[in-house]
């Protein structure tokens, strides 16, 4: 009575697994499966060169804007930065912050880019950080 009821499921799952391969393929999924399995390693070339060229640029961009963001911020606090002086001790201050904090943005959009924008358009200016509407 076991070796029934096992033999029974057995073919249960047979049936199932035979009635999903057997339904019919369409031509169109086909294509794509096809166009999807060729452009598989173009994709993967254009994520690693993303992630080689685009976070040292996104890393640049990054740490220059944030090096001029908060060198204002620390010369506003002390005097303004509409003069020299405060704009001096700003940049003492706000050059390593800005790199630091800069190095670490640059990492990490770097990569978001490399991942986000090679699936759809390989080898573009987005997924190598050069894109001007980027965050």
């Amino acid at each position: 009575m076991k070796s029934f009821k096992v033999h029974a499921a057995k073919l249960a799952l047979l049936a199932v697994v035979f009635s999903v391969c057997g339904a019919p393929a369409r031509a169109d999924e086909a294509k794509s499966m096809a166009k999807a399995a060729v452009l598989l390693p173009v994709r993967a070339a254009s994520v690693t060169s993303g992630l080689a060229v685009g976070i040292p640029v996104a890393i640049v961009r990054r740490a220059s804007n944030r090096c001029i963001e908060f060198s204002g911020n620390f010369a506003d606090k002390i005097g303004g930065k509409e003069h020299i002086p405060p704009m001096m001790m700003g940049a003492v201050l706000g050059m390593p912050f800005g790199l630091i904090v800069g190095t670490g943005e640059g990492c990490y959009y770097g990569g978001k880019n490399a991942f986000s924008n090679c699936v759809e358009k390989p080898f573009s200016k987005a997924s190598f950080s050069l894109d001007t509407e980027l965050e």
